[in-house]
């Protein structure tokens, strides 16, 4: 192979791995919905998405009368995450801690309860 077309070679993998990292590291569409079935009366949820120690985002959600999945829509580059949530009810506030690893777009039911 001449120096031209292996140069061409080199550029062109180069640029498809750039493009790769880079289209991992963008954020993604993801529908957390939160499943309030295990936690009846429910009225409200303080949630925290947290990668290590850096808080990614925070939203307070409102639980309407009745209603047992509260959908909440984020955007996060792949990784792992820490959900750090807190559910408001009659009988008192519930703290719950749960997992999340997003690895592509898509919805994600995360079933709660005392």
């Amino acid at each position: 192979m001449t120096r031209k077309p292996l140069l061409r070679l080199l550029l062109l993998v180069g640029a498809i791995g750039v493009g790769a990292l880079l289209f991992r590291a963008a954020p993604r569409d993801v529908e957390l919905v939160y499943d309030l079935r295990g936690i009846p009366g429910a009225t409200g949820l303080e949630v925290e998405v947290r990668r290590g120690a850096e808080l990614m985002r925070r939203a307070e959600l409102r639980v309407p009368a009745g209603q047992a999945l509260v959908h909440h829509p984020v955007r996060l580059p792949d990784g792992a995450y820490r959900l750090d949530i807190r559910v408001e009810s009659p009988d008192g506030a519930v703290a719950i801690e749960r997992p999340l690893e997003v690895r592509e777009a898509g919805t994600v039911v995360l079933p709660l309860a005392r």
